[in-house]
């Protein structure tokens, strides 16, 4: 037998592809018998599941509630805002220093600053983290007693922002003191 393509003697009658040019050959002999695999295939049993008697719900819905603004909301609002105004006053008493450093040097002496003016404005600092924690506890419970207002939501989010802006200065301000009396040393004394 030769291959069709290049017309090389084949070496074995029942050769698939051609040794000289890698060509498919067509096997023109006849299969002896035809083999058939049968493969066991698989049985399928049904499961019958019990239909459920109750639906079990995904999740308990809170029930809207409908009516006016609480005094829990009023006083998320109030306190949130209250948080704040502690900070801006916070913010002033202690960024004397920040005045003392941009203004000329003949001002410089007669703007208070220093320390005692620091803890002045760590007090009111506290006191604007107090209020503002005040009012989220507040803003939570409203979420569960009152109905949904834009009142609470809104002094729930300025309670967060009082919270966060009096907690920097709380942090900042006793490095500030603990800077401001250290010892400096002056290398001309």
């Amino acid at each position: 037998m030769f291959c069709p393509n290049c017309g090389e003697n084949l070496e074995s009658p029942n050769q698939k592809f051609c040794s000289s040019c890698g060509s498919e050959i067509q096997s023109t002999l006849p299969l002896k018998s035809p083999v058939v695999l049968e493969t066991p295939q698989p049985t399928i049993e049904e499961h019958k599941f019990p239909t459920p008697t109750s639906a079990v719900s995904v999740y308990d819905a809170k029930p809207i509630k409908t009516g006016e603004i609480g005094p829990l909301s009023k006083i998320c609002f109030s306190f949130a805002l209250v948080a704040i105004a502690f900070f801006i006053a916070g913010i002033i008493f202690g960024g004397t220093i920040l005045l003392r450093i941009l203004l000329p040097v003949y001002i410089y002496y007669y703007l208070p600053g220093g320390p005692g003016i620091w803890i002045i404005a760590f007090v009111l600092h506290i006191v604007g983290f107090v209020f503002g924690i005040i009012s989220r506890v507040s803003s939570s419970k409203a979420g569960k007693r009152e109905p949904d207002n834009a009142l609470e939501k809104v002094g729930s989010v300025f309670s967060v922002f009082g919270i966060i802006l009096n907690l920097i200065p709380l942090v900042i301000i006793p490095i500030m003191i603990a800077l401001a009396n250290r010892p400096h040393y002056d290398p001309f004394v």
